[in-house]
């Protein structure tokens, strides 16, 4: 990677970042970043990513665009944690086995729990618990995180139709899903149990044939590219991330942008215009910390009582409504009011602020 030393610095400094470490195992080939972005809360937890880069500045920027965004979820959360990702570098076909991963957490294990990892794009259940044989500072080994962050995002969907439409009832409402992976799938699943009509897409047809089998004549497809300009009430990004961008943002034809991504908005640029554009915006960090809430509560607990997990992850709703009301009352540098994306970003920030001048009380 050819990075000049000073430009890496001034990145760190410019966006809050602690620590950025590069692990490298020749013998099992693996090529690791891990980004802790603030700690002030508590230890960084965050998942690991396992994807085919097409290059090594592209992992890193990515890993934290993801570190921050974690930093900003567990605050929005409540959780007493900070915010750090991890990201692998290459195919999960070809690169994942028990070797390189047992290297990984032993690797983790040199921190010292200053960072706490589990299960994203590119790894599973089982992978962590492959990890796990190394070290403790892992999560997500107990139980999938996958079906508790649907259900917050169907949670705050809900907040989002009681706010826009003063009705949370999804008859006659039409969601389009952009993924049917684990997350998606689920998500689609309960919007279409409580009445909703979909319209989804995935690049994977074995998922979208069992979504709309899930579906029972209430789902459609259409191709990757068309999910866009869908005429919908929810426009529900549950894939990758950057997809709400200047070539996108053009064709949306809904009220609603909700869903499981991280990172939906290529920039905080985005959030202003979708403001502008009258579409009320679920901040993505906000919605999709029902995994986050899992992973916490299974690290911090062990056992979960789900029924308690649910009314924690229900919270979403509140906290997203919460956020609404303050977008209402600041003003942007044009005097509008200010978008969503600003108002949970500040919400985040505030606790987080609050948190470090506490903590400057000195306990022996």
């Amino acid at each position: 990677m050819q990075l000049q030393q000073s430009s890496l610095f001034e990145s760190m400094l410019g966006e809050g970042f602690e620590e950025i470490i590069f692990f490298s195992d020749p013998k099992t080939g693996l090529k690791s970043i891990v980004a802790i972005h603030d700690t002030t809360l508590g230890p960084a937890l965050g998942g690991t990513r396992i994807w085919n880069y097409r290059s090594e500045m592209e992992a890193l920027k990515d890993v934290m665009r993801l570190a921050r965004a974690m930093t900003l979820k567990a605050a929005g959360a409540g959780l007493n944690l900070g915010g750090g990702k991890a990201v692998i570098l290459g195919d999960p076909e070809n690169i994942k086995n028990e070797y390189l991963l047992r290297s990984y957490g032993r690797f983790i294990e040199t921190l010292g729990g200053r960072f706490i990892t589990g299960e994203d794009v590119g790894t599973t259940l089982e992978d962590m618990q492959t990890v796990a044989q190394e070290t403790g500072y892992v999560s997500g080994v107990r139980y999938d995180p996958s079906p508790f962050t649907a259900y917050g995002v169907y949670v705050g969907i809900k907040a989002c139709l009681r706010y826009l439409y003063g009705d949370e009832s999804f008859e006659g409402i039409h969601v389009a899903v952009q993924g049917v992976g684990k997350v998606g799938m689920e998500l689609a699943r309960l919007l279409v149990e409580d009445g909703a009509k979909l319209t989804v897409t995935d690049i994977d047809r074995r998922r979208v044939k069992e979504c709309i089998e899930i579906g029972k004549g209430r789902v459609e497809y259409v191709e990757p590219s068309k999910i866009y300009s869908v005429e919908c009430d929810v426009f529900s990004p549950s894939a990758l991330g950057g997809v709400i961008n200047d070539t996108t943002i053009k064709r949306l034809n809904c009220r609603i942008v909700a869903g499981a991504a991280n990172n939906q908005l290529e920039s905080e640029r985005h959030g202003e215009v979708l403001s502008g554009m009258g579409i009320l915006y679920a901040p993505d960090f906000i919605i999709n910390a029902g995994g986050l809430i899992t992973v916490a509560n299974e690290y911090m607990h062990g056992e979960i009582d789900e029924r308690m997990l649910k009314r924690e992850i229900e919270k979403i709703g509140d906290r997203l409504d919460r956020i609404f009301r303050m977008s209402e009352s600041m003003l942007d540098s044009s005097g509008m009011p200010a978008s969503t994306a600003k108002a949970a970003e500040m919400f985040a920030i505030e606790r987080i602020e609050k948190i470090s001048k506490m903590k400057k009380i000195y306990i022996p």
